[in-house]
Parts: structure tokens; sequence; C-alpha cells
């Protein structure tokens, strides 16, 4: 049976979850061009990274400023990973999960994000985990994958096909934009992956 989910995505006010712990907040500006993100009526991209329910890493960034990152990426690196998540992701479960969710009256969107999209691990055993999700002013996209939740055992599993190049670029975007965590020290093969 085909899910039943509309083309249309939906939005939902920003949960919790994706607040930002500096502002204590809805996030405000791009993290690179400094775009009001609220007022500006461009889409962005909210990632935030916890380590034992703690955020070591987080920020905003507008859809232009994603593009610009992604170009950054090698190609070898985007192709592995979109190859990854092609065969790991049930697009057709996540998609009936979404449309169910949706047909419940779908405000609660912790509920698309209580296990990694890519293993099923649930959340509350991940270690170390990564959300993201789009957003524009202060509502939150859901459809297809987002937002979304992969585990750090994920995490380690997508470093592994990225290339030094692209292990390098995202090192250099921690390091700039947050200061190097001790975690990442400690258990190099957890590099979030941004953008």
């Amino acid at each position: 049976m085909e899910p039943n989910w509309p083309p249309e995505p939906k939005f939902v006010p920003i949960p919790q979850d994706f607040h930002s712990l500096e502002s204590d907040g809805l996030f405000e500006k791009c993290l690179k061009c400094e775009v009001e993100l609220l007022t500006s009526g461009s889409p962005y991209l909210i990632e935030r990274v916890f380590v034992q329910q703690e955020p070591i890493v987080e920020y905003a960034m507008c859809e232009g400023c994603v593009l610009e990152s992604q170009g950054e990426l090698s190609a070898e690196s985007r192709q592995a990973v979109t190859d990854y998540m092609l065969s790991n992701i049930d697009v057709g479960q996540r998609l009936g999960r979404l449309s169910e969710w949706a047909e419940a009256g779908g405000d609660n969107a912790a509920e698309l994000m209580d296990r990694c999209l890519v293993s099923g691990t649930p959340a509350t055993e991940s270690r170390e985990k990564q959300i993201a999700a789009w957003c524009l002013g202060d509502q939150m996209r859901v459809d297809h994958v987002f937002p979304l939740m992969i585990s750090g055992v994920a995490i380690e599993e997508l470093n592994g096909v990225l290339s030094e190049k692209t292990k390098g670029w995202i090192d250099d975007f921690v390091g700039d934009n947050f200061g190097m965590p001790p975690e990442f020290c400690n258990n190099p093969d957890f590099r979030p992956v941004l953008i």
C-alpha cells in the first residue's frame, strides 16, 4: 500500500529540540552570512550534534550558504553520502511514518526523531546523535526525511565513506566556527556529518 503523504510539506512551530542553547530560543542569524533567519523569507538548515544529551555543536545556515558550503565538499564524498543514504534508508517506511504522523494531527515533531533514520536505533540508546531540520521563519518543514536524527554509529559509518578532503573541510569548519570539542579529539571517527 502506497503511503498517503501529500506532496506539499507540512509546517509546524520549530520545536525546542531545534532551539539554540546559546540564545535560549530560536536561531536568529545565519552562521556564515548573518542574514536574519526569522524575517528573511529564506529557508534555512538547523543542525545540532549531541553527546550524552549535551549539545556540543549547533548552528543555523541559510539555504544559499548551505549550497555554497556543500560546494566545498568533494564530489566523491557527496556521491558516497548519497549512495550510503539511498542504500540504508527505507524511504517507503519513512513516508509511511510521516503519513501516519500527519493523519494523527502531527504537531510533535520529536516523534519523528525518536530513532535513527538510518539504523533505527532509539535516540535514548544513542550516546551521540545529530539532528537536522529545514525551517522557514519560525516554522519547521516536515517532509521526506526531515526532521531527522542520525545516531553516532551511523555518523561513524558515514565518516568512513568521506574523502580525506571532506574530512579536513569538516574539521576546519568545526574548528573555525565552534572550537574543537574534546569529544572529537577522543573519538576522531565521530565527526559530525555537517551540511
